[in-house]
């Protein structure tokens, strides 16, 4: 990465991480520190990044769990399985899970290759939906909304692994 594109992410990292700081406790503080770890990501710093998305972490909830989903990410491009394969398994055993982490990890594994696993976690953010959310994002009528698309990529995981459409 160009030293120039390092220093404007660390800087925006900097910034993101002063106004958690004075951000009220909570989702809003949370949700900056996490951008604020990916900007540390983008600049090179994998420390920094790293110990964001842990104090987030520690914080547990739903922000909790999305930080665990974005270490996952780390953890996947870093190529370190056995650390992916625990936060996945924290993950799973969350009690504070919620279908927006799941999506992310679905998302996130689909990337990697990992269909199997990412067709598990989408088949997790269906466990939250009701019937009637379900048969709406189904639905053929051509609306467009985030969960058709995430149907739809359900869908085409299904494929790759050779299943059928439901």
């Amino acid at each position: 990465m160009p030293r120039a594109a390092a220093i404007q992410h660390a800087e925006e990292a900097s910034a993101l991480e002063a106004e958690a700081a004075g951000a009220t406790p909570g989702t809003t503080a949370n949700g900056l520190l996490i951008e604020a770890a990916n900007q540390w990501w983008l600049a090179g710093d994998r420390k920094k990044c790293r110990s964001l998305l842990e104090t987030v972490i520690e914080g547990g909830g739903e922000a909790g769990c999305f930080a665990r989903a974005e270490l996952l990410g780390v953890l996947l491009e870093e190529a370190d399985r056995d650390g992916a394969e625990a936060e996945l398994g924290r993950l799973a055993d969350d009690p504070a899970l919620t279908e927006g982490p799941c999506q992310l990890v679905g998302e996130l594994l689909t990337d990697h290759g990992a269909l199997a696993a990412a067709l598990e976690w989408y088949d997790r953010v269906l466990g939250f939906w009701t019937d009637e959310r379900r048969a709406a994002a189904a639905a053929t009528d051509g609306r467009r909304s985030t969960d058709r698309m995430l149907w739809q990529q359900r869908q085409r995981v299904r494929k790759r692994q050779g299943l059928q459409p439901d």
